[in-house]
């Protein structure tokens, strides 16, 4: 079906005039929403510009709500309350009259019909949690059914529903095909229509997107279906809301076109992939470890995404065709691999301007293939890679001297491109400064890595290994004892980071991945479930460093009195390096002046090399602590 008629909506009837109540509603929501930033479920401070609510929208909305509220009350005293102010004076003064007895009665009328509109408001509240409630078992309910006749109504009445809750235009056709029944059912909006095909069977199910003047990607048609076979009526509404809502933006905030942005944004990304593909010899393993994330748009959510940390558990499971298929996208069982972590972009506002490109300019990084010149409103610059050695890309940027009228006007309007982090990142505050520093923001806010109280501030220790004292572990036919010394590193959380421009990604993976490399060797002191079996080699000691918050120290006690130390520390490319208390000159017998080797000392050269790689491919402590007893 084309998009270019949508099917005519009818008149929405207009939405009565905005009371007191209503304000205070809508500040009430406001700080709450604020609230829900600053009491993260795991304790750890989100009161920062990649926390999990957008603190420039949050602040803009209160001081918006505050002002209109703040109008209202005034209204409110000059009209009201002046009226009824001079009426009650007159009453006291002639309280026999006529008059004063009705302005009495009215009174305790406007006084029983506020306690009254207090009780509607807490029922519209209760009605409106209801409602969601209802909605959400309706399509857990329609998730269990059977594939059948009494599905397929279903299935179609709770599609028109959505369409209804998202504002969107919908009608339902039903023909034979090939002798079975489908029904369709459209849900439009302004530019783009959703046509989903329903039949007996899930395998009759097909979803088609379309979009005016614009080639769209078969690949969201195919993550959409794939919700549906699999009874995520949740999941693909979540989807139709997310396409609903570019939907929206375009029309609202023309000329910005946001659907080919977001197109563009994931052809950028699978353009820094290529170019780093093509110095790496083709290694998609090398570019997850050292490149900017590998590019799997389509995957997860109606938009770009890169899965930018793989755990080394993770990576030695998948063989040979696994890798080949991650590097084509083609493998179908990506988004289900498990601890990955990942980076979902979309679009939110923002108190700066950022600009987007028009429809003439398919992505924000030039081709390697094609040499680009300066043009109309944009500039090409060149940006050499943090990690790849002799790797340049060129991005397109904005020329403010351009001419407004030029038909490839990059336009500029307060919204940003974010990316979502997925799971939320727990990080120290250097991680989070380095970001900041990235993307433009001031880290004055964020400066200090150890917390002020350890009994009430949120750590790195606690909030990944829960248990911080003492755990057991299995290694084979080996039990371990690992004890944790006092956690030091103060837990911050990034769950979202805005990204100004497309080049600020090669800057900003890294710096995720080196903290979710540096999470995932703390991890590995985690409580394990004791198998019991086992001989007991070795206790080992893990120390942490706040002011060296990718640093952990080992003390290894082996049960023959022999003692070894190592200290393990996360570069800033991802790799883990390991030395050794010989390689460091620290006598056996005084293991404790491990703390005290400064962190000018650590480098590559005077890295254990064997040790490292070890280190590097396990990234886990306990398997560490074996390899040490088995080459001591």
């Amino acid at each position: 079906m084309s998009a270019s008629k949508p099917p005519a909506q009818s008149a929405r009837p207009l939405r009565p005039p905005r009371t007191i109540s209503d304000e205070f509603r809508e500040l009430q929501t406001t700080v709450r929403l604020f609230q829900n930033q600053l009491d993260t479920p795991d304790g750890t401070i989100g009161l920062h510009p990649f926390g999990p609510v957008n603190i420039e929208q949050t602040y803009t909305t209160f001081i918006q709500s505050c002002h209109r509220l703040r109008s209202s009350l005034l209204a409110y005293k000059d009209t009201t309350l002046a009226s009824w102010g001079q009426l009650l004076a007159s009453s006291a003064q002639y309280p026999d009259t006529p008059t004063a007895i009705a302005s009495k009665r009215a009174h305790a009328a406007i006084q029983e019909l506020g306690e009254m509109h207090k009780i509607t408001d807490a029922l519209h509240e209760d009605i409106s949690g209801c409602q969601k409630i209802l909605f959400d078992a309706a399509g857990d309910a329609i998730s269990r059914t059977v594939v059948g006749a009494k599905s397929l109504v279903l299935l179609a009445e709770r599609l028109r529903a959505c369409a209804k809750r998202l504002g969107l235009a919908h009608y339902t056709d039903v023909q034979r095909r090939d002798g079975v029944e489908i029904t369709t059912v459209t849900l439009a909006g302004g530019i783009s229509v959703i046509d989903v095909d329903i039949g007996p069977r899930w395998d009759h199910m097909h979803v088609k997107i379309s979009v005016s003047d614009i080639s769209h990607d078969a690949r969201i048609d195919t993550l959409m279906l794939k919700r549906l076979q699999a009874g995520d009526i949740h999941g693909f509404e979540r989807l139709v809301e997310e396409m609903a809502r570019l939907d929206q933006l375009t029309r609202t905030k023309s000329p910005v076109n946001f659907i080919h942005n977001m197109f563009a944004v994931a052809a950028t990304l699978s353009e820094i992939q290529k170019q780093e593909l093509s110095v790496l010899d083709g290694d998609v393993l090398r570019v997850l470890k050292c490149g900017s994330g590998v590019a799997l748009p389509y995957v997860r959510h109606v938009g770009p995404s890169t899965l930018y940390f793989m755990p080394a558990s993770v990576q030695h499971g998948l063989s040979g065709d696994d890798w080949a298929q991650i590097k084509s996208n083609t493998m179908h069982e990506i988004t289900e691999l498990p601890q990955c972590m990942w980076l979902d972009f979309a679009w939110e506002p923002s108190n700066k301007q950022h600009w987007f490109l028009s429809e003439q300019v398919q992505q924000y990084c030039v081709s390697a293939e094609h040499m680009a010149d300066d043009s109309g409103p944009y500039t090409v610059v060149s940006h050499k890679h943090p990690l790849i050695g002799g790797l340049e890309l060129q991005f397109l940027e904005t020329d403010p001297t351009a001419d407004a009228k030029d038909q490839n006007t990059a336009y500029s309007i307060p919204y940003t491109l974010v990316a979502r982090v997925s799971p939320a990142l727990p990080s120290c505050a250097l991680t989070v400064r380095q970001i900041m520093a990235a993307t433009g923001h001031s880290a004055s806010s964020v400066s200090h890595d150890s917390p002020r109280l350890l009994e009430d501030a949120p750590t790195l220790e606690r909030l990944i290994c829960v248990n911080t004292t003492q755990t057991v572990h299995n290694v084979g036919a080996t039990k371990m004892q690992i004890n944790m010394e006092a956690p030091q590193i103060r837990a911050w959380s990034i769950s979202r980071v805005p990204i100004a421009h497309m080049r600020e990604i090669m800057e900003v993976v890294p710096l995720l991945r080196r903290q979710a490399v540096f999470n995932e060797l703390l991890g590995s002191c985690a409580a394990v479930e004791d198998s019991g079996a086992g001989e007991h080699a070795a206790n080992i000691t893990v120390k942490t460093f706040a002011n060296d918050p990718f640093r952990i120290d080992m003390y290894v006690q082996a049960e023959q009195g022999v003692s070894m130390g190592v200290v393990l520390r996360v570069t800033e490319d991802s790799s883990i390096l390991a030395w050794t208390h010989q390689t460091l000159g620290v006598s056996e017998s005084d293991l404790s002046l491990l703390s005290n080797i400064p962190a000018a000392s650590l480098t590559t050269a005077t890295s254990h090399t064997t040790l490292s790689k070890a280190a590097a491919i396990s990234s886990n402590i306990p398997i560490i602590a074996l390899w040490l007893l088995t080459h001591h």
